[in-house]
């Protein structure tokens, strides 16, 4: 789905239907696998049809010498076998197709939401969750394509086509069958009614066994090092016992209520037997016509038994069917601008900004300043001050809620949002990396990099002597989120990545949290160099990092308080000079620990 495509507001249902719009991406192959499919149904109803005619001409040949030859109606009804399996021999491809084209589009669907979807839905959302409704939700579509796709149109047309061919035999048969089948129906249909939310309970448990797992895996240092294996694994043991009891919950009440209805409809053949054998016996009905009533009754009675199976199926298709929506259609809180981005050294202004991330607190009230291009500004203040808030409205991982930031003098949700993000390079406090090479890490917002580029930037970042040191160098894997390095060897990667970018805007969240003091040096000193020309914007609890910049700005309860430089703020005795004793007698008890 394209930037453009996914702007379109789209009114699409969030059940099966909605999942049923993607086949409407292929409308060729869905109206070919319909067409075999019919064709296949009418075979079926003809079958019979030879049948009851072979009968009835048996009969007259028997008591009337009538001439009757069976090749020919053998040779009939093998043909159409031949030609029923050479449709199905076409069939069974073009369906297997479909659907896993279809299952493919949601899949990419899917992914393609978890990325636009910002940073509001993931703070809210757990891992293992996003997982389950990606993975497992996605196998039950698979499981309601190739079970139930199409078999719905095979059950609704043959059952029709046959109760009118029953009809057209006798109107008190058809009458019989409609008495028993309609009733069937409907409580099996009644009984699917009351499935669905029980089968919707059974995969939220599932998705929060999985989430048990996936924070286990992640957390599996702590884990050990409370030594918290048992209480992990009765978590787990408590989750799986729900999971099972409401999914064994689940799975009797149908199985205790199908049969019932499956009963009544067993009625219809004995019923059928003594009224049609009546008719026969009065010459109402020929002998070969009931024996089709019956031929058609044992198909109906299959595809009754089929409905049971299908609206099981469906029941549990369609509870995932919620879920995976919930992802594809989840409003889009964050939607890209038309404006291009002026050319610009990088300024940017925070006016009047307020934001709330949803509770009663506001992270930010009113904040308004102007940072000057080229500068840089260090960005302190207490946990929880809002610093971290702070820049993440300049790349718009959140919205302002009131107020406007601008870049280059213009609103950034005016601006398209890839090309903003393009010029703003942010390195986090949780240094993430990916499974794949050294190299590739790197050069991850910038692909087709030069390996010299990579290689400079590396070496901007302090990174590339150990990087050589490692066993590939720059080809080396490392493991999943950077497993294999030490943090500060992770942290000087990410700063390489950001630099690679040549970006106007550069945003060091706690970079050097994770360096040691020496490492921590030559990073600010190169910091100090490349952050020439473009705005930089730096969050730090050191004040060895931040105590050369340009401009401090000063945090607390969401709002600046003061501004200026070290000299000026330690001068003016606030709460700058506050933090800067507080860390400074910190320092002075750990010099004399």
């Amino acid at each position: 789905m394209s930037e453009k495509d996914s702007d379109i507001p789209r009114v699409i249902p969030r059940n099966l239907a909605g999942i049923l719009v993607f086949l409407g991406e292929y409308p060729a192959h869905v109206a070919l696998c319909a067409g075999l499919l019919l064709a296949m149904i009418a075979i079926d109803l003809t079958l019979p049809q030879i049948l009851g005619d072979a009968i009835t001409h048996l009969r007259w040949h028997v008591e009337w010498k009538a001439e009757f030859r069976p090749a020919i109606y053998v040779l009939l009804f093998c043909s159409l076998i031949l030609i029923r399996t050479g449709l199905a021999l076409i069939l069974g491809p073009t369906r297997n197709r479909l659907i896993q084209r279809t299952l493919a589009d949601i899949r990419s669907a899917i992914y393609d939401a978890l990325q636009r979807l910002a940073f509001r839905y993931h703070d809210k959302s757990n891992t293992g969750e996003l997982v389950s409704r990606s993975t497992t939700d996605v196998a039950r579509l698979q499981n309601f394509f190739f079970a139930c796709l199409f078999l719905s149109l095979d059950i609704f047309v043959s059952l029709v086509a046959t109760v009118f061919l029953i009809f057209r035999v006798s109107p008190t048969l058809g009458t019989v069958t409609i008495c028993t089948m309609v009733p069937t129906i409907g409580l099996i249909v009644f009984f699917a009614g009351k499935l669905q939310p029980r089968w919707r309970k059974v995969h939220d448990l599932h998705g929060e066994m999985i989430t048990v797992i996936q924070e286990n895996i992640a957390g599996v240092r702590v884990v050990k090092a409370f030594s918290k294996e048992s209480d992990e694994v009765n978590k787990f043991d408590r989750k799986r016992e729900m999971f099972i009891k409401t999914m064994t919950e689940t799975v009797n009440y149908w199985a205790s209520r199908v049969p019932i209805a499956q009963f009544i409809f067993g009625l219809t053949l004995p019923l059928v037997l003594w009224i049609g054998g009546r008719q026969v016996i009065s010459g109402e009905v020929l002998i070969g016509d009931l024996a089709k009533v019956v031929f058609y009754l044992m198909a109906i009675g299959h595809r009754v038994g089929m409905i049971g199976q299908f609206t099981n199926i469906l029941q549990n298709a369609s509870a995932s069917a919620e879920r995976v929506l919930e992802i594809i259609h989840e409003p889009r809180a964050i939607r890209s601008g038309r404006h291009d981005l002026p050319p610009g050294p990088g300024a940017v202004r925070f006016d009047r900004v307020s934001f709330n991330y949803g509770g009663e607190k506001s992270s930010l009230v009113d904040v308004s300043f102007n940072a000057e291009p080229g500068l840089r500004y260090a960005i302190v203040g207490s946990t929880g001050s809002g610093k971290t808030t702070l820049v993440n409205m300049i790349p718009r991982f959140y919205d302002a809620t009131d107020g406007r930031v601008l870049v280059e003098g213009v609103d950034v949700r005016d601006l398209d949002l890839r090309r903003l993000r393009r010029v703003v390079s942010v390195i986090f406090q949780e240094t993430f990396l990916f499974s794949a090479t050294v190299a590739e890490n790197i050069a991850y917002g910038k692909p087709d990099a030069r390996r010299e580029e990579i290689e400079s930037s590396a070496a901007s970042a302090q990174a590339h002597s150990f990087i050589s040191e490692l066993e590939n160098g720059y080809d080396t894997v490392v493991g999943e989120r950077g497993v294999t390095l030490s943090g500060g060897q992770k942290q000087r990667i990410a700063i390489a990545r950001a630099f690679l970018m040549n970006p106007r805007i550069l945003i060091l969240d706690d970079a050097t949290s994770s360096v040691d003091s020496q490492t921590e040096r030559l990073i600010q000193d190169t910091m100090w160099s490349l952050s020439k020309g473009r705005t930089t914007f730096i969050i730090a609890h050191r004040f060895s990092t931040v105590r050369h910049a340009d401009r401090i700005l000063v945090m607390r309860h969401g709002g600046i308080v003061e501004s200026g430089t070290h000299v000026e703020l330690t001068r003016k005795g606030g709460f700058y000079c506050e933090l800067f004793s507080q860390q400074l007698e910190r320092t002075r008890e750990d010099c004399c620990t």
